[in-house]
């Protein structure tokens, strides 16, 4: 998902342009699966220092004569969770001028050739960030009683030192030297354990509950009827009850919300025929869509109301399965229009491990994996001039805007198709 100033769109290849490696002397890699070779096979200089967080039982295998390589992984307590971010922070020197810059990719793809090759993935990347100007290295930034340079920064060093390792700490100091005021992105993270008082809100899903009562201002249509997409390509077994939550903490808004008739749940995940069909199927080892059969018959008297199939043809990715997870509230504006009142790209699929779980009378969440996301909705885009909404890019109809439009490409196509009948879920049998 690249950012422009008005433009937010999917990209689905991992192979940059020569162009846009030349210059990077450095780079840290976080992910779940990491083929190092894979990694460095697309890569403009595989020379450079490159620092590895990862999140698999076995060490990435990779030829132990590169010294440049740095690997390392997180303490995981929990037998159930897993580093799970997808993310890298790319550092580059303009060969000719030396300026340096900082850019951050939050992505769903591990680094395998067949996540990249032939699964829908979404892709985030920040403008190019400079140096802070020397002044304003030293002074506080704009947020009362920080050190911080601005809100992006401060949840990006938040969430890195929720690593407790010391090749992260040593990134850190680095990553404090860049302006990252730039970035039009608000990022939403979980980290393992049990987070109570001030942490309370800072994680999983009640950090985007928090993000939603702050930032999201429900226009008059989006209040009256509006749907909330929950699409991945993962659902962990699940009690009715925590995913009733969950629904209802992605619901919340601004104050003016309150009245705001509650969103139609809608779960995107791929029936059995879209899945076979796939080419995706055909081309990876089977297991790209995670959804066990028992849990599914356990639990789809009632889940099977929420399932939306996986119709993507007008983004050109019908035969192409999502391993791609985003959060999405949207709903028809006044002139007709399918709008997006907010939008979510992350690592976190549909599980207790990544979202957190409520505990002690919900004065407590606890949270099993390490995740990370970035959020968009209007507000980032607002300026004197005009009011911003944000369409979905792939909208086949041309209307002429009479307000300031920011282009969403979301990897479904609306209005969204039901499962023709129950029990057409495609899962996988341990």
């Amino acid at each position: 998902m690249t950012t422009m100033s008005t433009n937010i769109t999917l990209t689905y290849s991992p192979y940059a342009s020569e162009k846009e490696n030349v210059g990077c002397e450095s780079m840290v890699q976080f992910n779940f699966l990491i083929d190092v070779e894979f990694l460095l096979m697309h890569m403009y200089d595989a020379s450079i220092p490159i620092t590895i967080i990862h999140g698999q039982k076995d060490r990435p295998r990779y030829n132990m004569d590169r010294t440049n390589i740095k690997v390392d992984s997180p303490e995981i307590r929990d037998k159930y969770g897993t580093h799970h971010t997808k993310a890298m922070l790319l550092f580059f020197r303009d060969p000719e001028t030396g300026t340096k810059t900082v850019q951050m990719i939050v992505m769903t793809a591990n680094l395998i050739q067949e996540d990249w090759e032939y699964m829908t993935q979404g892709v985030y990347r920040t403008p190019r960030c400079p140096l802070k100007s020397i002044e304003n290295r030293s002074i506080r930034g704009t947020l009362i009683g920080s050190e911080y340079g601005s809100p992006f920064e401060h949840e990006l060093i938040k969430y890195l030192k929720a690593y407790q390792l010391r090749r992260i700490f040593d990134i850190v100091i680095k990553l404090k030297l860049y302006d990252w005021s730039s970035c039009k992105a608000i990022l939403v993270g979980s980290v393992p354990g049990r987070h109570r008082d001030s942490a309370f809100r800072s994680w999983g899903i009640e950090r985007l509950a928090t993000v939603l009562r702050y930032n999201i201002y429900l226009p008059e249509p989006c209040r009256s009827s509006s749907q909330l997409v929950l699409q991945c390509s993962s659902m962990a077994s699940s009690p009715q009850k925590w995913f009733d939550s969950l629904c209802q903490k992605m619901s919340e808004s601004m104050e003016n919300g309150s009245r705001a008739r509650t969103p139609k749940i809608c779960v995107v995940y791929p029936t059995v025929e879209t899945a076979t069909k796939s080419v995706t199927e055909r081309y990876t080892s089977g297991d790209f869509l995670r959804f066990e059969e028992k849990s599914y018959q356990k639990n789809h008297t009632w889940f099977d109301s929420y399932l939306y199939d996986w119709k993507s043809q007008n983004v050109g990715r019908q035969h192409i399965m999502p391993h791609i997870k985003t959060y999405t509230r949207v709903y028809q504006d006044t002139d007709g229009q399918p709008s997006v009142a907010w939008h979510l790209l992350t690592s976190s699929n549909l599980s207790r491990a990544a979202w957190g779980e409520y505990q002690i009378n919900e004065t407590q969440l606890y949270i099993k994996s390490f995740e990370l996301g970035v959020f968009f909705c209007p507000s980032l885009w607002e300026d004197d001039s005009k009011e911003v909404v944000l369409r979905p890019a792939t909208n086949s109809r041309a209307y002429a805007e009479k307000r300031k439009a920011v282009k969403v490409r979301l990897p479904y196509d609306l209005p969204l198709v039901r499962h023709s009948k129950p029990r057409q879920c495609f899962t996988r049998i341990e």
